[in-house]
């Protein structure tokens, strides 16, 4: 039994470029080229091709329907040579369709013609294991005999029920039985698989892996899912009631069950493709925020971790690291910068460093998370009252001299996982202010110097809220956004907060989402806006008077979407013991009533009603 990745705890990746230029001594580059065939998935008594493929059939970019195949190979080196300055041998790369779909001699013809066009030392076919009678195998040993020989055969699924729902038209009997003719034959084949199908979950992506360990490939070809225009895939995506749902794997699921299946494939056999790619204008989803290069070294670095234990950690645009949230699907911070985001979202809009001259400050900060805005607030205030320590270092925190003309910020912070912290010390360097405190918290509930005090309290915010007595100067909302966490933005939870809110006192949050707006409106405060960072629109700030933060005035038009549309009504959460679906279920039967009323989706100029529940206490 050959030995797998997991099994010889091997970290590297065997690319495909590592096993050419262990053979050739230099890597080959592909030549695509597009034979006249189509698929027997897309002939009328079989159907219209699986769910995920389009038009195209996976042909290359840069080819054009119908090119002559010596003009095809041409166009195809200028694009190789002018992209990777590649230079022959190459390889002729049959990827469209299936490209053993003719009878034999057709496909010699076709073969031999396209051969002779260029110097080519290997020969990569892409075809299907239903598309492989004995005389088309006798002539692929043939070519196997004068050049290096692969044949990618789409596998995508060893479950057959996934098989038949993404109409593939065979089932892995029909994979098993194709892979040990063409081995016997001596051809390599390569087994090409998709990530991220509809109704697949881990435990199906390593049974597929199991299962293509134990055959005779000789190589791997796997991407994540795409879902492209004009697909039958593409109406599943767009049908929310769809089963199983379609929901595209974002680069981090992606990275993880790629880790889980290469650990299975054994370690000899090269990797020939790592991630799919299509056309910007074709793509529904997924949209990677990581380009293809970005993805591959976050990839490796990931690999060689534990993949059970590897947290994903990011460095944001001005050089401090975020995490991602497998559950929410988002980051905890801006990538434009997470430091930035405490700043410019938080700090400057509640005018931090004016409220503690002469005065101490009480902030709630709702969702500690990595520790940002706590932390953040807390180094302001010692920047604030100690100038001598206003560097990036500023590790000597408790120092005893403190000026008195600035206060003292007490913070009390919420946040429900405990885990949360456990996983931010791994970002932080040893030694760091950062660190100090989420150890403290950790140990003791509670850290401390002469310039501020954070105390933790661990639930869920609905709940620990409520059971605050005093009020506050400041109040941070930075929960996951609203359509993925609605618990910490809705109307009920919001009129908590104003109820332990001063009199001057303002709430910041990064969040600009109209149902959070309207919300504010509804449990009377005045909104603003504070300026934009990492994303077109700014976020909000809210207080029972304009002069109570720093801010622009909310734009007329956004005032005007609240106010006069269903995208301002908020999520209700009554008892402040909702589930999450139970939110949303709420504030679409409110929607949907709205509707009937007249009040439209979104608002147009001419549009006059006003919504129930919104409050013309809003600044202008």
């Amino acid at each position: 039994m050959k030995m797998t990745k997991q099994q010889n705890n091997k970290p590297e990746i065997y690319f495909f470029k590592d096993y050419l230029i262990k053979k050739y001594g230099h890597p080959l580059y592909r030549v695509s080229i597009d034979l006249p065939f189509s698929c027997p998935n897309r002939d009328d008594e079989r159907g219209s091709g699986c769910i995920f493929c389009d038009e195209d059939g996976a042909r290359a970019r840069h080819l054009k329907y119908n090119l002559q195949l010596e003009q095809q190979i041409a166009d195809s080196i200028s694009y190789i040579q002018q992209r990777y300055d590649a230079k022959a041998p190459y390889i002729a790369y049959f990827q469209s369709f299936t490209n053993t779909y003719a009878p034999v001699a057709e496909l010699r013809v076709l073969y031999e013609q396209a051969l002779v066009a260029a110097d080519f030392k290997m020969v990569i076919i892409s075809t299907r294991p239903d598309c492989l009678p004995e005389p088309v195998i006798d002539y692929l040993a043939e070519l196997n005999e004068r050049y290096d020989l692969w044949i990618e055969l789409g596998v995508q699924s060893a479950n057959d029920r996934t098989l038949e729902l993404i109409q593939r038209g065979h089932d892995f009997a029909a994979v098993e039985t194709a892979v040990k003719r063409l081995a016997k034959r001596g051809i390599k084949c390569a087994a090409h698989v998709i990530l991220g199908l509809p109704g697949e979950n881990m435990d199906d992506y390593r049974n597929t892996a199991e299962k293509i360990a134990a055959l005779p490939f000789s190589g791997i070809k796997i991407h994540n899912l795409l879902v492209l225009k004009k697909t039958a895939l593409a109406k599943m995506f767009a049908n929310p009631n769809a089963q199983p749902p379609v929901v595209p794997l974002n680069e981090y699921e992606y990275a993880k069950a790629l880790a889980e299946f290469l650990r299975i494939i054994p370690a000899e056999w090269p990797l020939m493709r790592l991630t799919a790619d299509a056309n910007a204008k074709q793509l529904i989803a997924p949209k990677w925020w990581m380009k293809k290069g970005q993805f591959l070294e976050f990839f490796k670095k990931y690999y060689q971790r534990n993949a059970q234990t590897a947290e994903f950690m990011v460095e944001t645009a001005d050089g401090s690291p975020t995490l991602y949230h497998p559950e929410y699907r988002q980051h905890f911070h801006s990538l434009a910068g997470a430091a930035s985001e405490t700043k410019n979202k938080f700090i400057l809009p509640c005018k931090l460093t004016e409220r503690l001259k002469d005065d101490d400050v009480k902030l709630l900060d709702i969702g500690f998370g990595l520790g940002y805005n706590a932390i953040g607030a807390a180094q302001q205030a010692m920047q604030a009252a100690a100038p001598e320590h206003r560097t990036s270092n500023i590790e000597h925190s408790t120092s005893n001299e403190r000026k008195t003309e600035y206060g003292k910020i007490h913070i009390i912070t919420l946040e429900k996982d405990i885990g949360t912290l456990i996983a931010a010390k791994n970002i932080f360097r040893v030694n760091s202010l950062e660190l100090e405190i989420i150890d403290a918290l950790l140990k003791d509930g509670t850290w401390q110097s002469p310039f501020a005090t954070i105390e933790l309290k661990l639930g869920d915010a609905r709940q620990t809220v409520q059971e605050l007595n005093e009020t506050f100067d400041c109040i941070f909302m930075d929960g996951f956004s609203p359509d993925k966490n609605p618990e910490l933005w809705s109307f009920d939870f919001i009129r908590q907060l104003t109820r332990r809110l001063e009199p001057n006192g303002v709430i910041a949050t990064y969040s600009s989402a109209y149902p959070v707006r309207g919300a504010m409106l509804k449990a009377g405060l005045t909104i603003g806006e504070s300026p934009a960072f990492g994303r077109r629109r700014g976020g909000t700030v809210a207080a029972f008077s304009i002069n109570a933060f720093a801010g622009s005035p909310l734009p007329e038009k956004e005032v005007d979407v609240v106010m006069k549309s269903t995208a301002g009504v908020p999520y209700f959460d009554h008892g402040l013991k909702l589930s999450t679906k139970a939110i949303f279920n709420y504030r679409n039967k409110l929607v949907s009533k709205l509707r009937q009323r007249g009040i439209p989706k979104w608002y147009k100029k001419q549009t006059q009603p006003v919504l129930p529940f919104a409050s013309s206490n809003l600044c202008k």
